[in-house]
């Protein structure tokens, strides 16, 4: 089963330190690596947010550019069996978080959201991290 988790969470809410600091590891994975092996299963992580990837000046318009940057980025690890991403929560206004949803939906992917929050305990990231591999064994 494609599997895809989308790690969602505000900005600096522990994202990339679940990720970094605890999924990783679970894995197998040193702190640098993006790929990675589940069982004969292949993945593939990506622990910057689409959304801080705006850091520059677009003519487009964010949702036009965000469209274009999701669809490329979900083509080109459409092969993967495994795929996690972080994002920001939908109801904020600098979200891609929908869009990129739909487009690992449309790949073939079954898509989980784990919620991050901020300011917690260092178990509760380890449990998050915990959380996403369950969600990839699937």
């Amino acid at each position: 089963m494609k599997v895809a988790v989308i790690v969602v969470g505000t900005h600096h809410a522990g994202k990339s330190r679940t990720i970094r600091e605890y999924l990783k590891p679970l894995l197998g994975m040193s702190k640098g690596q993006h790929h990675f092996a589940l069982g004969s299963e292949s993945g593939y992580i990506r622990s910057q947010s689409i959304e801080e990837r705006y850091g520059y000046i677009f003519s487009q318009s964010l949702e036009e550019k965000g469209l274009t940057e999701v669809q490329t980025i979900v083509s080109k690890m459409k092969g993967y069996e495994k795929l996690v991403f972080a994002a920001r929560p939908e109801d904020e206004s600098v979200t891609l978080f929908l869009l990129l949803k739909t487009e690992l939906e449309k790949a073939g992917f079954t898509v989980f959201k784990v919620k991050i929050e901020k300011n917690q305990p260092a178990n509760f990231y380890e449990h998050k991290g915990k959380e996403i591999v369950d969600y990839l064994k699937m």
